[in-house]
């Protein structure tokens, strides 16, 4: 089956990247300043890198499997359109989760317990789609990785 990329699904993975370089360089650089005063650790929650991680996988997985979804309800395929809104839901919730957690926001483990059940559910969905679409089996597989570093993020 022949892909067709789309200038939205272009964007979305090119925000998706972006977002995916700025965690790693998030996690990977001290931006201390050793004049400046530490600021207290109560202020600012650790940045859950791993869970960053595979939310951004997850994001970019989701984005080709809404793509699909898109051109197979197009092609008359209704049963595609569970599948799509579950995804869709997943998405916006792990960029939520990216971008708040690369803030070191306090919201983040809060939003993280959202994103595992909506992650459950997205596996779920693409689950049934697996064995014929490619992109659904990305998908679901993004989404137990995501939920694999949810549940310790949760338990920590």
């Amino acid at each position: 089956m022949e892909q067709k990329i789309s200038r939205k699904q272009i964007l979305g993975l090119g925000a998706t990247t972006m977002a995916l370089l700025a965690s790693s360089s998030v996690l990977g650089h001290d931006h201390g300043d050793k004049k400046a005063p530490k600021k207290k650790k109560a202020e600012k929650t650790s940045v859950p890198g791993s869970a960053i991680e595979a939310s951004s996988a997850c994001i970019l997985k989701g984005r080709i499997c809404i793509n699909m979804c898109v051109d197979m309800l197009a092609e008359g395929h209704k049963e595609m359109a569970d599948c799509l809104r579950s995804v869709e839901e997943t998405v916006a919730l792990c960029d939520a989760f990216v971008v708040l957690s690369s803030l070191g926001s306090a919201s983040s483990k809060k939003l993280a317990s959202i994103c595992l059940e909506s992650c459950e559910r997205c596996a779920a969905q693409c689950d049934k789609h697996a064995d014929h679409h490619e992109e659904c089996k990305a998908c679901s597989e993004a989404c137990k990785a995501c939920i694999s570093e949810f549940k310790k993020l949760l338990a920590a």
